[in-house]
C-alpha cells in the first residue's frame, strides 16, 4: 500500500504543489512530540552512527521506529536506503520514508524526492520529485529549496531554466539555515548578476 503522498500536479510548473519560487509557503510541521525515550534512543543512534558503530545505531533507530513516529520512521528509512548497519534495501527505505510523509515530516518527502529524482528504487519521475521537494520545502527543509533552485537554474524535468525562479528558491533555502542555498544564491548573482 502506498502512502498518502502528493501526486504531481503536471499541468502546473509555475508552482509545483501550489507554492510560487517567489513567495514559498513555509507551513510548521505538525508532528507530535517525541517521547523523551524515543528521543534518547534516536540521539543515542545517531551519536553511535556519527562514531561509526554502525550495528547499534541500525538496532537504535529500528527500536525507536517502533515508536511509529515520523521522524524515527524516516531516520529507519535513511539506515535502509544508505545500508547503515544493514542490508541496503531501497524498497523498504521508500516504505518507511512514505509512512513518515503521511505523518507530516518534512525530511521524508525530501528523502522520497530524491528516489525519484534519480530512479533509485523507483521508476525515475522529476516531476513527481519536484512536487515532493515543495512539499518538503513547505515543511521548512531548506535542502529542499536548493534542490527546487538547481532545478530551476538548469532547467531540470517539466521545469524550463528560470533564474529568477531559481534565485527566489536558494534565497528561501538560504533564509531556512541551508549553506548549499547561500552559496549557490551568491555564486547564481555573481554568475548571471540576479
Amino acid at each position: 500500500m502506498q502512502a498518502d503522498v502528493p501526486e504531481p500536479d503536471r499541468d502546473n510548473h509555475e508552482g509545483e504543489a501550489g507554492i510560487t519560487p517567489a513567495s514559498p509557503q513555509v507551513i510548521a510541521p505538525r508532528l507530535p512530540p517525541l517521547d523523551n525515550s524515543v528521543a534518547a534512543q534516536l540521539y543515542l543512534a545517531q551519536w553511535n552512527l556519527d562514531r561509526g558503530a554502525m550495528s547499534e545505531a541500525f538496532c537504535l533507530f529500528s527500536q525507536a521506529a517502533q515508536s511509529e513516529h515520523p521522524t524515527c520512521l524516516n531516520m529507519l528509512g535513511r539506515v535502509f536506503e544508505q545500508g547503515w548497519g544493514t542490508k541496503r534495501d531501497v524498497h523498504e527505505a521508500r516504505r518507511l520514508f512514505e509512512r513518515a510523509a503521511s505523518g507530516g515530516e518534512g525530511w521524508a518527502f525530501y528523502n522520497l524526492a530524491d528516489l525519484y529524482l534519480n530512479g533509485d528504487g523507483v521508476v525515475q519521475d522529476r516531476v513527481r520529485a519536484c512536487t515532493l521537494y515543495m512539499e518538503a520545502a513547505r515543511r521548512g527543509v531548506g535542502k529542499a529549496f536548493n534542490m527546487l533552485g538547481l532545478i530551476h537554474e538548469d532547467g531540470y524535468g517539466a521545469c524550463p531554466a528560470n533564474p529568477l525562479h531559481a534565485r527566489d528558491y536558494y534565497r528561501a533555502g538560504r533564509d531556512c539555515g541551508d549553506a548549499a542555498a547561500a552559496i549557490n544564491l551568491a555564486r547564481l548573482g555573481a554568475l548571471n548578476g540576479v
